[in-house]
């Protein structure tokens, strides 16, 4: 039940139609650079706010399943996706510390019990609020950029993340170093994007979005 939930969660991230050309990046100074940049933007975020448009491509599928919501980040390793349609339910990560919540019930999780749960959660994390992913030695990582967005490419090396995922793709804006979307490749084939939209830095969020209740 707990994978399907997840499942559901993350399998939407990717830029889908867009005519944007990237390149590799080589130079380890320009890669430098980069995280750099992450950490310094990062380090100035104590919480953000933005909708979401979710969209899933299934093979066995003709259409998209696109799904619309709201995300909120704060520092202590909090987030929050809540999403409002087709379906209305959340997931609310605090700490060591996680939950489902949809109308008829609450589910706590255990995120250091379970080491895939813990990485899956320590990637939604990034980008979000810190550059730690680039010491995760769970991934392999290579980079791409245009003229505006970089790209960081992640090869998944544990065997349960390697189950799931062929890659995820994250994806910035620069020079705002802000994540625009996350995308999800399933060694199925199938992909998944969450493209965030209307992004709000430090809006001093309320401490209640992130608690464990309906």
């Amino acid at each position: 039940m707990i994978y399907m939930l997840f499942y559901l969660l993350l399998s939407g991230f990717s830029l889908i139609g867009q005519e944007i050309v990237f390149k590799p990046v080589t130079s380890q100074i320009e890669m430098t650079a980069f995280k750099d940049a992450i950490a310094m933007e990062t380090a100035k975020m104590s919480d953000i706010k933005a909708n979401f448009i979710q969209t899933k491509k299934m093979e066995f599928l003709n259409e998209a399943i696109v799904s619309t919501g709201m995300l909120y980040f704060a520092e202590g390793k909090r987030l929050r996706w809540e999403y409002e349609k087709p379906y209305s339910f959340s997931f609310i990560l605090n700490g060591a510390k996680a939950w489902m919540v949809n109308q008829n019930a609450v589910t706590e999780l255990n995120v250091n019990s379970n080491k895939m749960l813990k990485e899956i959660s320590e990637l939604m994390m990034f980008g979000m609020g810190g550059a730690s992913l680039f010491e995760n030695r769970n991934f392999d990582f290579s980079f791409r950029s245009s003229e505006k967005l970089w790209e960081v490419i992640l090869k998944p090396k544990s065997k349960e993340m390697k189950a799931l995922y062929s890659q995820v793709v994250l994806t910035f804006s620069m020079p705002s170093c802000i994540m625009e979307s996350v995308r999800m490749v399933e060694t199925s084939g199938d992909e998944t994007l969450i493209q965030l939209k209307n992004q709000k830095i430090n809006t001093k969020l309320s401490d209640a979005l992130f608690e464990g209740k309906k």
